[in-house]
Formats: structure tokens, C-alpha cells, sequence
């Protein structure tokens, strides 16, 4: 069988290959040592992730947390797919992500991207990069960037992404430095920003100014290699901070969608476009079965009056705590305010509720398709590649 493949020519390898799933060509490489390293060149894996962008085969990253003694919370990642009637089943047992168990009250995990089929999950503290498919992660050195005594360092934003510029991944942190005197209110705040560069496994610090971050569950977003997030003006706008350029910029909301004092809004991806989700705030309202959700797409990226009304969805019977993300153009992924995990399907209106669930507002979810992407380590004493 061995000599038979040896005689394909490579071109039809390659055609052949490209039809199967990241775990059956994990499987492939002990086939031939040709086949080995053809399978991990930068050509191949390019090859394949245009494939999967476009058959479209997306997955779940869902993570939770879980109260496990009385002061310590455990993070859990689920890692899902579904069958023909949209039930989710799991890809492989569920994964305890101790790096980021933690003893304070505060629920702050975050999954930023997908961004070539990796994913970057923190807790502002914490920032680990992993790809789902090939189960490998690297668990960042911390940012050396800290502050003078007497003040205190607080963590606004996280984003990650891809520049294409130099073929290198970022992470950017952005963060709030201030006077925390024991007895007063803090003083002024002095934005910072850090970026780590994977390719040189280093931070260094940007001297950029950035507005408030409005943080809302929901609402850092990475698409055409920009990251986003809300930030509060005269008005609610959003932040867009370019991968490549290292510049921000703003971008307006629709006229109704602006308000500090009415609804909350989230980011999503839906038809491949930039997607405002405008939902109602769970704290304030006396009925939120009475709320409507608002779906805006961004029909030209960059242009705030391409900004249509996508879908108006009835009220839905039990109350919200936030959206997570849309699913195959369909299904809008929902927590409730009871912490479990639910879908709305957005042609049928009808409501599906899966059995999973954790610590109210806890739950966060990604979509992301498989890839072969590599996280690479530039020397033995940089940051390890770990594998799960």
C-alpha cells in the first residue's frame, strides 16, 4: 500500500487529501514521511483552510464556569459538533482549564476569534492561544508591563488576530492604569496598550490613547483582521483596533442602536458580514419577555450607512441574559439568565435548549472550523506548545 502511494504523483496527493477532516490527515502523517511533511507545509495548510472556509463545517467552543468550592471557580470547555437536527454532541471529553480556575468572584472568561482556526481564551489575566483540531495550546508569558506603586492596573480589553502584513499572530491588551488610594474614589485613568507578538514571543507596549471600553458580554469581536469592541462617548460606538496597521478607528452604530440607558448590544458574524445584536438589558427591564431582539448587519464593512435590520425576534419565553454567537447562519446562541445554553432559530422562530449550562453569566461560546494551523515555539527557552 505504502509503494502505491509513493507513486501518485503529488499534485493528486494533495487533491485527494484536501477532501478529508484535520483528524483524519493527523492520522495520515504516519502513513509516509512524504506525506508527513506535505501535510505540514504553509501550502498545503493554506489549501486546506480555504477548503473548510468554504464547505462551511463549524464547530463550538463552549466554556462555563462552575462554583467548586465556596471561593473558587473551575473553567470547563466543551468542544461540540451537531447532527442533522442541530443537537450537539461532543468531539472528545470535556476539558478542565485549570489555568484559568480562579479564586475570584469575578467571571471575566473571554473567547476572542477564531482566527485561522485558532482561538484565544482568557480571563484577562490568563491568556492562552489553542487550536481545537490539533488540541495544541501555548499559555502566554504575562504582559511585563505593570504600574507604580500605589496604582492599580486594570485589564479593559483583550483581541487577537492575524497580520498579514508581517505573517505573525497579536495579542492586544488594552488597560486602565490609575491612582487607587485606600479612601477615595480612583484618580484619572492613563490608557495603555500591549501587543505580543507570537513570531518573536515578546510584549511590548504601544503609546496609543483609547476611549472607556464598554464591556458587555458578547462584544469583542476579530473580523477583516481588525478587532472591536464598544466604547461609550456621547453615545454607545464602536472600537476597532487594525492587526496589521496597529491603528484604532472608530465605527459608528445605527441611529437606534447608541443608547447607554436602554438596551445592551452584542458582535456576531452572520452571512460573512460584521453583525450588531441589540438585545435587552436583563437588569433593567420589568418583563424581558416583552423585549424584541434587533439583528443589524453591516452589509459594506467600514461604512455605517450599510447598516440594515436584519431580523426583529419575537419575545422569547424565558428571560436572557445575553446572545453568545450565531451558528451556521441560523441558530442565535443564547444565555439565559438561569445560566443554562439555548438557541433561537432565526428562519423557523423556534427555541431549542440543549442540556448544558453553568455559573450565571458565565457561559461563552465561539464557532470556529478545524484547521492545521501551527502554534510554533522560536527557541527552547520561549513559551511552550502544550497539547491537551
Amino acid at each position: 500500500m505504502a509503494n502505491r502511494i509513493k507513486k501518485l504523483p503529488e499534485d493528486v496527493v494533495i487533491y485527494m487529501l484536501l477532501r478529508f477532516s484535520v483528524k483524519s490527515l493527523l492520522r495520515f502523517k504516519c502513513i509516509s514521511k512524504e506525506w508527513y511533511t506535505l501535510i505540514l507545509t504553509n501550502t498545503f495548510v493554506k489549501l486546506h483552510l480555504n477548503r473548510i472556509t468554504t464547505t462551511k463545517d463549524e464547530f463550538i467552543l463552549f466554556i462555563r464556569t462552575f462554583r467548586e468550592e465556596p471561593e473558587q471557580l473551575k473553567s470547563i470547555a466543551s468542544f461540540l459538533c451537531c447532527d442533522d437536527n442541530n443537537d450537539l454532541n461532543s468531539l472528545f471529553p470535556d476539558l478542565d482549564v485549570s489555568d484559568l480556575t480562579s479564586t475570584c468572584y469575578t467571571i471575566f472568561n473571554q473567547l476572542i476569534g477564531p482566527c485561522h482556526g485558532l482561538i484565544a481564551l482568557t480571563d484577562s489575566f490568563i491568556i492562552i492561544i489553542l487550536n481545537p483540531a490539533t488540541r495544541k495550546y501555548v499559555v502566554l508569558p504575562p504582559s511585563p508591563f505593570g504600574c507604580p506603586k500605589g496604582y492599580h492596573r486594570s485589564v479593559e480589553g483583550i483581541g487577537f488576530g492575524f497580520d498579514s502584513m508581517v505573517n505573525d499572530y497579536k495579542v492586544v491588551r488594552l488597560s486602565d492604569v490609575y491612582w487607587d488610594p485606600p479612601t477615595d474614589y480612583p484618580g484619572p485613568r492613563e490608557p495603555k496598550v500591549d501587543v505580543f507578538d507570537l513570531a518573536i514571543d515578546s510584549w511590548r507596549e504601544l503609546d496609543l490613547e483609547f476611549p472607556s471600553i464598554y464591556y458587555l458580554p458578547c462584544s469583542e469581536m476579530y473580523y477583516k483582521e481588525a478587532v472591536h469592541w464598544f466604547i461609550i462617548r456621547d453615545t454607545v460606538v464602536i472600537l476597532c483596533f487594525d492587526i496589521s496597521t496597529e491603528i484604532f478607528r472608530i465605527m459608528e452604530m445605527p441611529g437606534s442602536c447608541t443608547f447607554l440607558d436602554g438596551p445592551r448590544y452584542g458582535l456576531a458574524i452572520l452571512y460573512e458580514c460584521l453583525t450588531l445584536i441589540c438585545y435587552p438589558d436583563p437588569m433593567s427591564s420589568d418583563d424581558p419577555t416583552e423585549d424584541l431582539i434587533d439583528i443589524w448587519i453591516m452589509e459594506k464593512y467600514g461604512i455605517s450607512e450599510s447598516w440594515i435590520k436584519k431580523y426583529t425576534i419575537r419575545p422569547v419565553p424565558i428571560p436572557i441574559e445575553s446572545p453568545l454567537a450565531i451558528w451556521k447562519d441560523q441558530l442565535l446562541l443564547l444565555q439565559t439568565k438561569s445560566g443554562f445554553f439555548i438557541a433561537y432559530d432565526l428562519t423557523s422562530d423556534e427555541l431549542k435548549e440543549f442540556n448544558l449550562n453553568g455559573h450565571f453569566e458565565s457561559l461563552r461560546v465561539i464557532v470556529y472550523t478545524e484547521n492545521l494551523t501551527t502554534i510554533t515555539r522560536i527557541s527552547d527557552n520561549g513559551t511552550q506548545v502544550q497539547q491537551f
